[in-house]
């Protein structure tokens, strides 16, 4: 169980890392960029920080 709230807190963190990164940049980049791309890079991030959390622990 303590896996799994580490995992979700590193997934979290990404996200919220992604979420910063992108209020930073200029209006226009923002506009161009598709959401899809955010999203993906949220799940990518969320994925990676999961994966080091649970495989640091074990």
């Amino acid at each position: 169980m303590d896996r799994l709230i580490r995992a979700a807190g590193g997934a979290g963190l990404a996200f919220l890392l992604v979420l910063g990164v992108v209020a930073v940049l200029p209006r226009g980049v923002r506009d161009v960029m598709p959401d899809p791309v955010i999203g993906g890079a949220v799940l990518v991030l969320g994925a990676v920080g999961a994966r080091r959390v649970v495989k640091g622990s074990g």
